[in-house]
């Protein structure tokens, strides 16, 4: 008795470090992986949330809101800071451990081995840790799921109606949060009309009362948004809901295919595969009546084959998030069959096959997830983001195709440039001239030219070269270069300028220059938008007009003797 408890106690100290480390691998990814550009259009939407715009009627958007309406106080207490990214971050790692715990409640069922197997194997699964640390709706979303799949089992088992309430409540949230839960909506109704099977009275006419009343709860997450909507906005923003999250997204074109799990992860997955393996030894039927096993199978299935369908637009990692817990718990009950085993056996061949899943299915997939937080990809992005709000006053349009911009109006309707927006440009199903028009229109002080400006190489490409310069810190600045050759009566041109206010004008030495025929010193200048006329004499050069950053300008404010007017 007293070695069976020894060995408990060595398990449960083993169980807490490898959480511990979890944690500690969890809190590097929070500041070091790289911010996705969903992160980014997330957030800012909260933030435009958070000023009163009212989505769908004020900008564009083709998520379900109830993100952004819970995300908006970061934006107002974390403003104008990356630490807005940093902090949305906490609150998705506070998601990511009760997902943990949900799976914990759902895997005990099975054993107290196989739990906590289950939530270490997910603790540190990459995908699992990249995913649910990213500010996004498909975390809450999987926790709302989660509480949906422990509520049909406690139904399952206990056959309380008040549960398939909950259970609905719950998949209403998740589908609150993002279209994507309705593949998981679907597998959870497979289930629930399965769950007949395991009753001795019911028929069609009980299973029927079971949906009506799972659908019941499910709606009413979703009428609260519509309601909140028309009463916030009014039918401009119920018919810019439908546009733009159920016409636009069923007509989506991104069909970017990825896997629920990389190499590092097939341990894991070949584990799962095991797992579902010992629990259906019996048949078929039985495994269906089972209240854990008929409760997660068909879920795990009908969203797998959805997500692998040719026809499933946008399916990128976080999309299978909602499968990857089910799948911890059936690797944690192999792997934790095979090391009991591996402990009762005698031979070397049990002991040798445990290592190897164990290395596998843990040791692998922890060290790339170790690997991946101590690797640096946020800093030079923060940078990107203080030069953007430095260069943009509040209220001032910035032009960036990843929204790091977060705190300040988006250059054009679409907030980023996603895989989504861009294929409706290349086909032409959004004229990139519409594009150029709101760039014009919203004369953004600075761009970001990351791959998904760069991408747009007609007018919009066109527009940033006559309205733009580089600088070293990789951005481009509203403002002009012009070239100086030195040669007699080349000395003249017409300049278009975007925005207004003190431009820095700069000229090689031996230049003069005036602008509409007023003189300029080298400093600040005070330009209009507009064409402007620029003469110049002298040697071969360089003539440089650029505008000022938001500090720059505050000190100029009321300074206007040290501004050449024209």
């Amino acid at each position: 008795m007293a070695i069976r408890q020894a060995g408990v106690q060595g398990s449960s100290a083993v169980f807490a470090a490898l959480l511990g480390l979890a944690a500690v691998v969890r809190v590097g990814v929070v500041l070091n992986r790289s911010l996705d550009a969903d992160e980014s259009q997330h957030l800012h939407a909260a933030w435009l949330v958070g000023q009163g715009q009212v989505p769908f009627r004020d900008f564009w958007e083709h998520h379900l809101p109830l993100f952004y309406y819970l995300l908006a106080p970061l934006t107002r207490w974390f403003a104008e800071s990356p630490a807005v990214y940093l902090v949305g971050r906490g609150v998705m790692t506070v998601g990511a451990g009760l997902a943990l715990l949900l799976t914990y409640r759902l895997a005990r069922r099975l054993s107290r081995e196989a739990a906590a197997v289950a939530v270490v194997l997910l603790a540190v699964l990459p995908e699992f840790v990249q995913n649910s640390t990213e500010v996004r709706p498909d975390v809450p979303a999987l926790v709302a799921w989660l509480v949906t799949l422990v509520a049909l089992v406690t139904w399952r088992e206990r056959g309380a109606a008040g549960w398939l309430w909950v259970a609905g409540l719950a998949l209403g949230l998740a589908l609150a949060f993002t279209l994507k839960a309705i593949y998981a909506a679907l597998g959870a109704a497979l289930a629930v009309c399965f769950a007949g099977l395991g009753r001795e009275a019911g028929g069609l006419g009980r299973t029927v009362t079971w949906l009506a009343r799972f659908a019941a709860g499910a709606s009413v997450p979703l009428v609260g948004i519509l309601a909140w909507l028309w009463l916030s906005g009014g039918s401009p923003a119920l018919t810019g809901f439908v546009q733009q999250v159920i016409v636009q997204n069923l007509r989506f074109v991104d069909f970017m295919k990825a896997w629920p799990v990389s190499t590092d992860g097939a341990g894991f997955l070949l584990l799962a595969l095991l797992g579902i393996a010992l629990a259906a030894r019996r048949p078929g039927a039985r495994v269906l009546r089972d209240a854990v096993h008929g409760t997660l199978l068909l879920p795990l299935v009908v969203i797998s084959v959805a997500l692998l369908l040719p026809s499933t637009p946008a399916v990128y990692q976080h999309a299978w998030l909602p499968v990857l817990p089910i799948a911890a718990l059936y690797a944690g009950l192999a792997l934790a069959t095979l090391l009991d085993r591996a402990r009762a056996s005698r031979g070397g061949g049990r002991m040798a096959l445990a290592v190897l899943a164990l290395v596998g299915g843990l040791v692998v997939p922890g060290g790339q997830s170790v690997y991946d937080a101590l690797r640096d990809h946020t800093s030079n992005q923060f940078r990107v983001m203080r030069l953007m709000l430095m260069h943009a006053c509040p209220g001032e349009a910035v032009l960036d195709g990843t929204a790091l911009y977060v705190f300040r109006p988006s250059a054009y309707r679409y907030g980023v440039l996603m895989t989504g927006v861009r294929e409706w440009i290349a086909r032409g199903m959004i004229p990139e001239e519409q594009i150029e028009d709101d760039l014009r229109e919203a004369r953004a002080r600075v761009a970001y030219p990351d791959r998904r400006l760069r991408g747009l190489i007609g007018p919009v490409e066109a527009f940033l070269k006559r309205h733009y310069v580089s600088t070293p810190d990789g951005l481009l600045i509203a403002g002009v270069t012009i070239p100086v050759s030195g040669r007699p009566g080349d000395g003249r041109t017409s300049i278009d300028l975007l925005v207004s206010g003190p431009y820095r004008f700069t000229a090689d030495p031996g230049i003069e220059v005036a602008v509409d025929r007023v003189g300029l010193r080298r400093g600040w200048v005070e330009l209009g938008p507009g064409r402007h006329e620029v003469t110049w004499s002298g040697p071969q050069g360089a003539i440089g007009l650029v505008a000022t950053t938001c500090p720059e300008r505050r000190a100029l404010a009321g300074a206007s003797n040290r501004l050449t007017v024209p």
